[in-house]
C-alpha cells in the first residue's frame, strides 16, 4: 500500500523540513492551547503549503473556553474541506455545528491505549489475552466506531507505543494515521516548565502566565524503571520510538505523520 507522508510542525520556521517526500503538512499543537498559532501565522503557513502544492491539516489540543474561542478564530480562515485534528470533543462539536465545511479527524489523545513504558518490564510474561488488551485501542469497539462514522469522522490518528498496537479489529471504513517517532505518555494542563529559567521562582508551584519556556527548554528523564528515555516538553511527556512493527507496515494505516522535532 502506498502511504501518504505528512510533515508535522509546531512553528512556521519548521517548514524548512518540507521536502519532496511529503504530500501533506500538519500544523498546530495537540497539547497546549497557548501554543496555537495566530490566525496571521496560520494564513502564512497555508499560503506556503498551497504554493508548494501540498495538502494541509490544522492540529488542535484539548481546550478551555478561551482556547475554544481561539480555535474558532483559526477555523474561520481555513479553506473548505480542510482537515482539523481535534483532541477535545468540544472542538468537534464546534466543527459539527459551525464549521461543517471542514473535515474532522480524531486526534491521538482521543485514541485510547496503554502508553506507559513500564509495560515493557513485564510484557514477555503476559498471557496472550492480556497482551492483546495492552495493544488494543478504543477504535476496536464497534459502537464507538459506529459513532465516529455516523458523525463523519472518517480518520483517526494513532501513536506508536513500545508494546506495539493492534489495529486488526478496526473497520477499514475508518482511515488511520500513525505518528512517528515521538509518542506521548501523558499530558496535563499544569506546565512543569513554567518559570524554569527564573531563579527567584524556584520552589514556587502553581499556574503562571505562559512565557513559552517550552520553546527553549527540553528536559530528559532517565529512570531504569521506564525502560526508555523520557522527554519532558512543556506540559507533556514523550519518548522516541523509531521502530515500526511489520504488522503495522502491512496494516490499513494509509498515512504516516513524521515529526522531525518534538511536535509541541
Amino acid at each position: 500500500m502506498e502511504r501518504e507522508r505528512a510533515l508535522f510542525i509546531a512553528v512556521p520556521e519548521n517548514l524548512k523540513y518540507l521536502t519532496d517526500e511529503y504530500q501533506r503538512v500538519y500544523f498546530g499543537d495537540e497539547f497546549c492551547e497557548r501554543l496555537l498559532p495566530s490566525p496571521k501565522a496560520l494564513k502564512e503557513v497555508i499560503l506556503e503549503v498551497t504554493r508548494q502544492s501540498r495538502a494541509f491539516t490544522l492540529v488542535t489540543p484539548y481546550v478551555t473556553q478561551a482556547g475554544l474561542e481561539h480555535v474558532e478564530k483559526l477555523m474561520k480562515v481555513l479553506p473548505e474541506e480542510t482537515e482539523v485534528v481535534f483532541n477535545d470533543w468540544g472542538v468537534f462539536r464546534t466543527i459539527k455545528t459551525r464549521f461543517s465545511h471542514l473535515v474532522p479527524v480524531l486526534g491521538r489523545l482521543l485514541t485510547k491505549i496503554k502508553r506507559g513504558p513500564r509495560i515493557m518490564n513485564f510484557l514477555d510474561r503476559m498471557p496472550p489475552d492480556a497482551l492483546r488488551h495492552l495493544r488494543s485501542t478504543n477504535l476496536g469497539v464497534p459502537r464507538y466506531v459506529q459513532f465516529l462514522l455516523e458523525n463523519k469522522i472518517m480518520r483517526a490518528d494513532l501513536d506508536n507505543p513500545l508494546q506495539g498496537i493492534d489495529v486488526s479489529d478496526v473497520p477499514r471504513d475508518l482511515h488511520l494515521s500513525l505518528h512517528i517517532p515521538f509518542a506521548y505518555v501523558t499530558t496535563t494542563r499544569f506546565c512543569l516548565v513554567a518559570n524554569c529559567d527564573k531563579p527567584d521562582k524556584k520552589g514556587f508551584i502553581g499556574v503562571f502566565p505562559c512565557g513559552r519556556e517550552c520553546r527553549n527548554y527540553t528536559f530528559y528523564l532517565d529512570n531504569p524503571v521506564m525502560t526508555t528515555l523520557l522527554i519532558r516538553r512543556g506540559n507533556t511527556i514523550f519518548y522516541k520510538n523509531t521502530s515500526v512493527p511489520q504488522e503495522l507496515r502491512e496494516s490499513q494505516i494509509d498515512r504516516v505523520i513524521i515529526s522531525p522535532e518534538i511536535p509541541h
